[in-house]
């Protein structure tokens, strides 16, 4: 069995250090978002307390409340799951933003718990 981390130290040093290798792969409803990283061949769960989207420009976000987020985030997954890619990642304040290249949507996830698997 691979050992699991819970601190988001591992997914803050894998985005670190090579950004272009960590994709997000789905989205396990509710709350789950499932990135993994070609390179160092992890796979970081992240528990998502809050989820919000905004269009770049946009002055007010769309929240958690209804799934609105998430439904964004599922159809982007859908559509164009290669242009989905993490912009940045704070353990400090529990955060994490993936943004859309093709949608140019970026998604604010407020985590509850990070998770990092290696295989």
């Amino acid at each position: 069995m691979s050992p699991v981390y819970t601190s988001g130290a591992f997914l803050q040093q894998c985005f670190s250090v090579h950004p272009l290798c960590l994709s997000l792969k789905k989205h396990v409803p509710p709350d789950h978002l499932i990135l993994s990283c070609s390179s160092c061949h992890s796979s970081h769960r992240l528990t998502v307390h809050t989820l919000v989207t905004h269009l770049p420009g946009q002055d007010q976000p769309m929240g958690h409340e209804g799934q609105p987020a998430f439904d964004h985030l599922k159809a982007c997954i859908e559509a164009h799951r290669t242009a989905l890619a993490m912009s940045a990642i704070d353990v400090v304040r529990d955060a994490a933003d993936i943004r859309c290249a093709e949608c140019r949507r970026v998604y604010r996830a407020d985590v509850a718990k990070f998770e990092t698997h290696q295989r």
